[in-house]
């Protein structure tokens, strides 16, 4: 998270992801017949988070998701899915904020902890509790239905968020501080000077 940017700032950057949140809504690709859905809402979710700290990224993601509900319905709100989302952009908040290592360290634990509490736990059994539980199925079964287009959301969604962090762009864009670049061993940079010294001879 950049501390460079001002409470406007970070309200406009709130604004502008929101409305990402809801543009992803209204293009998210739907099955007929079948509650599985190919989102891209990760991204920009997963950008408040990291931008600008994990109570903006908690609320671009649950305010995203009640205005896409709201422009684009997809079926009756469940506010399970709202809290999902909302974590969607907290918790990588939380851990670029509170974990050491390296960004894409980060990004991989958040992706990980996004996909087995949001995508997997709370999405999967608000949609079971909704539209499955009445029929018979466990949850673990419908759980086991949903994972491999859920693993293929993930696969996509990472694949866009790590370009992203190799391009370098929200450093550029000051949005996030510059990682400083591992020194090259053979570099000559710090060691001792060959050169002759100045100092008179005794």
């Amino acid at each position: 998270m950049s501390k460079r940017l001002s409470p406007t700032a970070r309200l406009t950057y709130a604004a502008v992801l929101t409305a990402l949140c809801v543009v992803c809504n209204c293009f998210t690709v739907t099955f007929p017949g079948s509650p599985q859905a190919l989102s891209f809402n990760y991204v920009p979710t997963f950008l408040a988070g990291i931008i600008l700290g994990p109570f903006w990224g908690l609320a671009v993601g649950l305010l995203g998701d009640v205005l896409g509900a709201i422009v684009h319905p997809l079926g009756p709100y469940l506010p399970l899915i709202g809290l999902a989302s909302a974590l969607m952009g907290g918790i990588p908040g939380a851990v670029f904020r509170w974990v050491k290592g390296n960004d894409y360290v980060k990004l991989t634990l958040s992706l990980l902890l996004v996909f087995v509490i949001c995508s997997a736990g709370l999405n999967t059994y608000a949609l079971y509790a909704a539209y499955a539980a009445s029929g018979g199925k466990t949850f673990w079964v419908y759980l086991s239905a949903r994972l491999p287009m859920q693993a293929l959301v993930l696969v996509i969604n990472a694949a866009i968020l790590f370009a992203l962090r190799a391009s370098r762009l929200l450093e550029r864009l000051r949005l996030i501080p510059a990682q400083a670049k591992p020194r090259d061993p053979g570099s000559k940079e710090g060691a001792p000077s060959d050169a002759p010294s100045d100092l008179p001879k005794t």
